[in-house]
């Protein structure tokens, strides 16, 4: 079951083909989607960003082998202020 909320989401690029959507008040708040056709975006995983974000590294990693850890950097000062954590 795809959990739907009334809250705002956010999306963060991660390249051309795949996107980060960032919704704060949601139990998984962090969900990575690509997508396979121009029309329909696939789900890859998601996550519990609030309270599990030091193994966020390595769950971006698994999903992306070639991003280094600037890139992750980069993707997580942009997550961070959604939920109040220091950039």
């Amino acid at each position: 079951m795809i959990e739907q909320t009334a809250a705002k989401t956010t999306r963060i690029a991660i390249d051309d083909k795949t996107f980060i959507n960032v919704i704060p008040d949601a139990t998984y708040n962090l969900e990575v989607w690509e997508y396979v056709s121009d029309e329909r975006p696939h789900r890859m995983g998601r996550m519990d960003y609030k309270f599990n974000r030091d193994s966020f590294p390595g769950f971006i990693y698994r999903l992306f082998p070639g991003i280094d850890f600037v890139g992750i950097h980069r993707l997580q000062k942009q997550i961070n202020p959604y939920f109040d954590f220091e950039v």
